[in-house]
């Protein structure tokens, strides 16, 4: 792989433009369509995912509308004996009544519960047990069980709740059809302390799937499941219907048990088949109601939107190859003409260059440059023996020019060897100083290193120590790490010459000078102090008015302060308004100069002063 990316490389350089330009064309309409489609192709998925979760909470939230309207309609016939005073009479009774009496008084009751289990087809039986113990019934032969469902939920649990729906142990033999039970407690009969009645309605299975089975699932593969516990108390048709004990445990052990309310959405895998998952817990029966889908239900859907989009894609690429041969056609022969041409006059024939072109658009207005560029270069070729002559004449002069500035290097030299050979150690060092600083001045560009500036300063301040007989100090705090970072040239020397001449050298006595240079973040700091005599207020104000006036009057009066206004106006045109530069000065108490600009450590120097 690491050789065939630069054999690709050399290979699109040197195709023709031609081919450059249809495979760019070609690329520039794949590439998009392709990641179009590829991240088209996530969402979309993403997407069908989502929606089949929101089908999922859509059918839980209507299924826990009807299980819960279901349950609340049918909790009213527990009411039955307030629509009867004879009915409220006998429950409200707080002994037992003789045989006989309880005999006529079960009867009537029968016959009153046996009209609303006739009327509602999906009770099969009413019980009540009253607050004196007497029990009574539509099927008197089984009401006694209210008994056995009273042990089974408990009283307090009943006490609790408006009602609870219960289903009775027989539920696991499936010995019967009617397994659900809605009990009440008889809070409005109970009035006697230590007597309590309830009462029991017997729904039919049936019921139950009828109503659930009456949600709509929209022709999907959807399947719906209601547990109680580990009891199945309804499966719809599906891959999970008729589970028995064991799958049910093992089924539901993959499920967490969601907190009523809730409504999470998971992904399990069951007989080696991924489902999609929706478990909430019914907040008035207590049930686990599961809505589940195949995963490649979601597949298939995905797939088919996705081919839809496919085949879109396909015809946009199959006009966008259509485009460019054509574009071919238009663009790229009058082009491959003007290139055939442009050969010719490589081979410096420029008799039969012109080439005719009525078109009207950028290629037409090219060929017609191009043609009047052709008679330029006719008409300009007699004059270029002369130009030439011109030029190197300039040459010459400029060569010329040269001579003096070489002329004093070399005679510093010189005087600096005559001063060695006759033991003049001091003229031999101030020599050998200056002609150091004359070469930095001549020799390097507009932008030199920190390190290239210090050694210039450093020659400077070896004069002065000549001139004042080392009556000063001189201290360096300088970052190792900005010593190749680059600046303008002669930017820290002036100040120097300015500390000497305006604050050490009317001191008199020793002194000393301090250079700091460090990096901070992204900019550079520089800051030159010295303790001569300081700058008096009307001076320092006048200084400052100077820092804040335009960068190009400084440049146009630069009779006063030449060195102060020659820096600052040199730091604001060269790296713009994120420099600056600030004095600090009390009489007596020294002066302290400090300069901010940007760091840069591989500043072009053409680049940036063209760019000024």
């Amino acid at each position: 792989m690491p050789k065939l990316q630069p054999y690709l490389l050399r290979k699109f350089h040197r195709s023709s433009f031609r081919s450059k330009l249809v495979l760019t064309y070609v690329l520039i309409i794949v590439i998009p369509v392709i990641t179009a489609m590829f991240l088209s192709g996530i969402q979309l998925y993403k997407q069908t995912n989502s929606d089949y979760e929101e089908i999922l909470q859509q059918l839980d939230s209507r299924t826990h509308v009807s299980i819960n309207d279901f349950f609340a309609n049918h909790a009213r016939y527990s009411f039955f004996y307030l629509t009867n005073f004879k009915l409220s009479s006998i429950l409200e009774k707080s002994k037992r009544s003789s045989d006989k009496e309880y005999f006529a008084d079960a009867n009537y009751m029968y016959t009153s519960m046996q009209q609303l289990v006739l009327i509602n087809g999906s009770i099969a039986m009413i019980s009540v047990l009253a607050p004196n113990g007497s029990i009574y019934g539509s099927q008197p032969e089984k009401a006694g069980k209210i008994r056995n469902t009273l042990k089974e939920i408990g009283e307090s649990r009943l006490k609790n709740n408006d009602y609870v729906v219960h289903i009775s142990k027989e539920a696991n033999t499936k010995s019967t059809s009617h397994r659900i039970s809605i009990v009440r407690y008889l809070s409005d009969l109970n009035i006697h302390s230590g007597q309590e009645g309830y009462a029991k309605v017997d729904i039919y299975d049936k019921a139950i799937e009828n109503m659930l089975g009456g949600i709509s699932n929209d022709g999907l593969k959807l399947g719906t499941m209601i547990l109680s516990g580990e009891t199945v108390v309804y499966s719809s048709n599906g891959s999970l219907n008729e589970l028995d004990a064991e799958q049910v445990q093992s089924f539901t052990s993959l499920i967490s048990s969601p907190a009523p309310g809730d409504n999470p959405t998971l992904r399990i895998n069951w007989n080696n088949k991924p489902y999609l998952i929706s478990s909430t817990v019914n907040p008035v029966t207590g049930w686990t109601v599961i809505h589940y889908i195949p995963v490649a239900q979601i597949t298939d859907t995905f797939i088919s939107n996705t081919l839809n989009y496919v085949l879109i894609s396909i015809l946009a690429l199959i006009a966008a190859l259509g485009l460019a041969f054509f574009f071919h056609r238009y663009f790229i022969h009058p082009i491959l003409k003007l290139s055939g041409t442009m050969k010719i006059v490589d081979s410096e024939h420029l008799t039969p260059t012109v080439i005719h072109s009525h078109r009207e658009d950028e290629i037409g207005r090219l060929i017609n440059s191009y043609n009047a560029m052709i008679e330029r270069i006719r008409t300009s070729r007699d004059s270029e023996i002369t130009a030439s002559s011109l030029q190197k004449k300039a040459e010459i002069k400029m060569l010329q020019s040269q001579i003096n500035p070489h002329f004093l290097y070399n005679t510093l030299n010189a005087i600096h060897s005559i001063a060695e050979l006759h033991r003049m150690e001091h003229i031999s060092s101030m020599t050998k100083s200056l002609s150091s600083i004359y070469r930095y001045n001549v020799k390097y560009g507009d932008v030199v290193t920190i390190g290239k500036e210090l050694e210039n300063i450093e020659h400077y301040i070896q004069i002065q120590q000549i001139r004042f007989f080392n009556k000063f100090q001189v201290e360096y705090e300088i970052d190792q790490d900005v010593i190749s970072c680059k600046i303008l040239k002669f930017l820290i020397q002036p100040i120097i010459e300015n500390s000497f001449y305006h604050g050490l050298e009317p001191k008199g006595g020793t002194g000393k000078l301090r250079l700091t240079i460090r990096k901070r973040h992204r900019f550079l700091y520089i800051c030159v102090y010295d303790d001569g005599v300081g700058i008096s207020k009307e001076k320092l104000s006048e200084l400052k008015m100077m820092l804040m006036q335009d960068p190009q009057e400084m440049v146009e009066n630069l009779d006063q302060n030449f060195g102060m206004r020659n820096v600052y106006a040199r730091i604001k045109h060269f790296y713009g308004e994120s420099s600056w530069m600030n004095i600090k000065s009390e009489e007596k108490a020294g002066t302290t100069i400090m300069i901010h600009i940007p760091y840069n450590r591989e500043m072009d120097t053409d680049e940036n002063i063209s760019g000024r």
